[in-house]
């Protein structure tokens, strides 16, 4: 009886010492596993900092110079989707852009956008494949969506409410970085242009009460009355015969100045969100504005 009391004691002590020895090696496994993960943690963060360097390591360096807000004289414009005629003035934006490093950018992406008191507007999107040395010239076009808008606040006298340009550049370099840069200007005319300038806008702001009958009955043609679109024109050219475009230099607002690294996905985030010009070829039907009205 006593030997099998000591056999029952001695099974018992040793599935007690199997089981602390398996919660030993759990403890053991885990505590190897968390490790690992730490280790690998670390060693991923020292791999991303190597690659962000990597990335980093070209980085071009631009710049924008000579920025000229434009307005052309007030013309008559035919939109043949919509078969609408409108007597309005286009506006635009210039600048220089060019990479002073030896790092060469590509895939540059340039847009431009205009703040006419609480209205916004953005122009198509240009890219540029490759800027190393020489300089680009950007050329942005802005739609007037309320008639005015854009004149009103080249008028203001409030330098706060003064027109704003914006233009936002996101490129890449050849070692797979992503880079973002803005730059605000404001548009303040001279005292001299703004005589100009309020006549043009005279001219826009009257024009669907001075030629009411007339772009009706261009409306109602579908695009079929040149005669009359070209009489139209004419009549609209001799109203400002002097100059057919005017020039404002801008002042570039420091505090709105931005460059810095983004991530590839918030590049081509943003070039998702940008809107290019297309070309459609040229086998359209001919402007009414080339053809001969006899």
């Amino acid at each position: 009886m006593a030997i099998e009391e000591m056999s029952i004691l001695i099974n018992a002590i040793l599935c007690v010492l199997s089981f602390v020895l398996a919660v030993i090696s759990v403890i053991t496994v885990i505590l190897t596993l968390k490790q690992n993960g730490k280790m690998i943690r670390i060693s991923n963060a020292q791999i991303s900092e190597m690659r962000k360097e990597h990335e980093l390591s070209l980085q071009p360096v631009l710049s924008f110079s000579n920025p000229v807000f434009f307005i052309e004289k007030p013309r008559l414009f035919y939109s043949p989707p919509e078969s609408e005629y409108s007597i309005q003035s286009r506006f635009g934006f210039e600048i220089e852009i060019k990479n002073l490093s030896s790092a060469v950018a590509v895939y540059i992406i340039c847009s431009g956008t205009i703040k006419a008191n609480d209205e916004t507007y953005d122009s198509c999107s240009k890219q540029i494949n490759i800027l190393a040395g020489s300089p680009e010239k950007l050329h942005f076009m802005f739609l007037e969506q309320k008639r005015g808008e854009v004149f009103s606040s080249l008028r203001e006298e409030n330098t706060n409410k003064l027109l704003q340009c914006e233009v936002e550049v996101v490129f890449r370099n050849t070692t797979g970085g992503a880079f973002r840069m803005k730059k605000h200007y404001i548009v303040n005319p001279k005292e001299e242009t703004i005589g100009e300038i309020k006549k043009w806008h005279s001219i826009v702001a009257s024009a669907e009460v001075e030629y009411k009958e007339e772009l009706n009955r261009l409306r109602a043609s579908h695009g079929k009355d040149h005669v009359l679109f070209c009489k139209l024109r004419e009549e609209i050219n001799k109203k400002e015969e002097n100059e057919n475009r005017i020039n404002i230099n801008c002042a570039e607002l420091d505090k709105f100045f931005v460059y810095e690294s983004i991530s590839i996905d918030e590049y081509t985030k943003v070039k998702g969100q940008k809107s290019f010009p297309t070309f459609i070829g040229f086998n359209q039907k001919e402007c009414i504005a080339n053809q001969d009205p006899l």
